[in-house]
């Protein structure tokens, strides 16, 4: 079981937007917990951790957010979640965010 090493960068962004990820394990085999995550146009889906899980949740609803004018979230700390989620799940971003 290897801890996963998250940025303080990330980590800011994290509190920032109030993604409590501290309630996530943080280890690379998070326990044998998986979750399936759908892509939200169809275009497959894969088996990642709660925490890349829950990301790629909140990535989807700030993009619905900000097709309806809400742009609450600073676009940097958008794209500092989709590129954690890419270095933590190459294969979760490629399906459901790419």
């Amino acid at each position: 079981m290897i801890k996963i090493k998250i940025k303080q960068s990330v980590i800011n962004t994290f509190e920032r937007v109030g993604i409590d990820y501290k309630k996530y394990s943080l280890t690379t085999d998070n326990d044998g917990n998986k979750i399936t995550v759908n892509n939200r146009f169809g275009g497959g889906s894969c088996e990642t951790s709660p925490l890349i899980a829950r990301l790629i949740e909140w990535v989807y609803q700030t993009s619905n957010d900000y097709e309806v004018g809400n742009q609450k979230v600073n676009v940097s700390d958008f794209d500092r979640i989709r590129y954690f989620i890419l270095d933590q799940d190459n294969n979760a971003y490629m399906t459901c965010i790419d």
